[in-house]
């Protein structure tokens, strides 16, 4: 068996740090993304009802945001 210097194992144990970090960090980013994006789009649903309200009616805006908030829930709240 091939012994490692302290020096070599240092080296190792630094890639290994970096290539862990490395591969979490586009994840972060990704989720922090998603959740800017869901929240934007949480505002655009309340705005898109408010309208449909306004032209159609309460009901008919209540039956629009079942079926789209049941989108919105799969995409950004199920866990």
């Amino acid at each position: 068996m091939r012994q490692f210097n302290p020096r070599r194992r240092l080296v190792v144990a630094a890639l290994v740090a970096a290539a862990t970090i490395g591969s979490a960090a586009p994840a972060q980013a990704a989720n922090g993304t998603a959740r800017a994006d869901c929240d934007s789009r949480l505002e655009q649903l309340e705005a898109r009802f408010r309208v449909i309200e306004e032209r159609r009616g309460y009901e008919a805006a209540t039956e629009w945001w079942q079926v789209r908030w049941q989108s919105y829930y799969k995409r950004c709240l199920q866990p």
